[in-house]
This record gives C-alpha cells, sequence and structure tokens, in this order.
C-alpha cells in the first residue's frame, strides 16, 4: 500500500504543475491548477470557514482533490523518464479536463478525463516499480521478457462492474496478438464500494492494509466466476484498484491510499504454473515499490 500524506501531495502537485509547463502543456484553467489552489486554501486558508471546493462539496469531491493530486505527481515524475516518442502527449493534456469535483462530471464527456486518468497512474506505478513501459491503449509493459495489455475500466457504479469487465475481456481477446502476450483486466473500484463517499478513520496504515484486504476479498468473491466462464489462458487476471482517503490516528495524519490487489486467474490447476509464479512477482515488485516509499 502506498500512502500519500496531505503535506506530500501538496508538493507532488507543485512538481506537476512544474513538468506539465516544461513540455509545453499549460495547466492553466485545468483540473490541475483547481487541485493546486484548493491545497493552497486548505493548508494556507486566508479565512477559518473557508472551503475550497464550495458550499456544497462533498467529502467525495475531497477524495478526488486529494487522490488525483497524488496521481498527478506520480504520473508526471514517471512520465518525464519516457522518451518523446514514447510519451503520450494527447493522454495528458485529456486528464487535464473536467471538473475538480466528481459531482458535476457528466457522463460520456468530462468523466472520460478521469477514466483516462486511472490508465496512466496505473502505468505510472508499473514503471516506478521498474516495469518497461511500451503502450498506452489501454496500458502495455514489458516483465520478465512477456508483454502485458492491461485493459483500464472504471465503472461508474456497483450495477455495471460485471459489464465492464466482460467487455475489457472481450477488449483485451482482440489486441493479444502473439501466443506469448498476456492480458489483464484492471478496474478502479471505487465507485463499486463506495469507497469515494467518506474519509476513512483507522488506527494506523496497518489497519488501512486490512481494509483494502477486506475490499479485494469480496471482489474476489464477486468475479470468481470469471475463472470458469473466460476460456482464452492468455487472460490471467483482474487487478483491482484501490484507492481511498484515510485519517490515522496514530500517527494522526490525512492522506490518499493507492493499493493494487491481483486476482489469478492462472494457475498450476489450469497447467499456468510459471504464469502464475510470474505473476506473484509482478506483485511483489510492486508491493516492494509501495513499501520504500
Amino acid at each position: 500500500m502506498e500512502f500519500r500524506p496531505i503535506g506530500r501531495i501538496y508538493l507532488d502537485v507543485l512538481r506537476a504543475c512544474e513538468w506539465f509547463e516544461k513540455i509545453g502543456i499549460s495547466t492553466t484553467g485545468t483540473r490541475l491548477e483547481a487541485i493546486r489552489g484548493y491545497l493552497d486554501e486548505l493548508l494556507n486558508p486566508t479565512t477559518p470557514e473557508a472551503k475550497p471546493l464550495g458550499e456544497d462539496a462533498t467529502e467525495e469531491d475531497t477524495y478526488y482533490a486529494l487522490s488525483d493530486g497524488a496521481g498527478f505527481g506520480l504520473i508526471a515524475a514517471e512520465m518525464a523518464k519516457l522518451s518523446s516518442q514514447l510519451l503520450p502527449r494527447r493522454t495528458l493534456r485529456d486528464i487535464l479536463q473536467g471538473p475538480l469535483a466528481a459531482s458535476k462530471e457528466e457522463p460520456g464527456s468530462t468523466s472520460d478525463a478521469r477514466n483516462k486518468f486511472v490508465e496512466l497512474e496505473l502505468a505510472a506505478y508499473c514503471s516506478s516499480a521498474g516495469f518497461k513501459l511500451l503502450g498506452f491503449d489501454d496500458l502495455k509493459f514489458e516483465f520478465e521478457g512477456h508483454q502485458y495489455v492491461v485493459e483500464c475500466k472504471r465503472p461508474s457504479h456497483e450495477a455495471t462492474l460485471d459489464n465492464n469487465i466482460e467487455k475489457a475481456y472481450s477488449q483485451l481477446r482482440g489486441k493479444l496478438g502473439h501466443a506469448s502476450d498476456r492480458g489483464i483486466v484492471a478496474v478502479a473500484i471505487e465507485k463499486v464500494f463506495g469507497l469515494e463517499r467518506r474519509i476513512h478513520h483507522v488506527e494506523s496504515a496497518s489497519s488501512a492494509t486490512a481494509f483494502a484486504v477486506s475490499i479485494g476479498k469480496e471482489l474476489r468473491s464477486r468475479i470468481a466466476k470469471y475463472e470458469r466462464m473466460w476460456i482464452d489462458p492468455r487472460v490471467v487476471g483482474v487487478l483491482a484498484i484501490i484507492r481511498f482517503l484515510m485519517k490515522t490516528r496514530i500517527p494522526e495524519s490525512l492522506g490518499a491510499s493507492y493499493i493494487l490487489g491481483l486476482v489469478k486467474f492462472a494457475s498450476p490447476q489450469v497447467a499456468q504454473a510459471a504464469e502464475s509464479e510470474r505473476l506473484d512477482r509482478m506483485i511483489e515488485a510492486l508491493r516492494q515499490k509501495f513499501l520504500a516509499t
């Protein structure tokens, strides 16, 4: 699990704004600029009763401002390592759009910015763990000599989880061009489990990890049926992207958490022992990266 306290998020946002401007993408009037303004006012309020997100702001709006702020910081840091040919400039411009407050999103239009954001944030985490990024449609990376294609989805509510997973599986099968290619369905599940609607008060970071594990187990029970239904062995699992805000008591801190959980469909029972072990090493590489930050 990675936990970024609010002070670190603020510094990350400042660096992200600087990087976007450096590569010629203006942040003026964008969601990133709004996040920076929100954090400015939150950390250095001009009045005691200041409400940076507006009078009608909800905890969901705070969730997206802080979680996306943390994500923008990592995206900028990792995308800066890419060659100009690989840098996804159009997508980088797109993720800056849309309203700061998620409650003002319009399905199919302004929500597209955050849908693409899910992909680039995941790409940034993979890059930070040492995975070689190959492309962004949705996401392609190399791990231990194998190319993985990741189809990212962000269900708008609980009832659309199955449809999103089934659509991603169908899309992956059309993108896996070689027998050695592997596919992973990635799902951002904050809206499926209502994680974006409140700040989670926990004793410590370890308590937050236990909370995320419980969410992962519940997701596993919901999608276990696909292990029997999916006939293409190249699609090896479902990656859960678990983001939530938490406030710890020891030490007292507010910040954004990001956890990845993999539901493996590759296993020795289906003659994929080597693939299953490779996936274990992949998740361990990500886990060690999180523990080191």
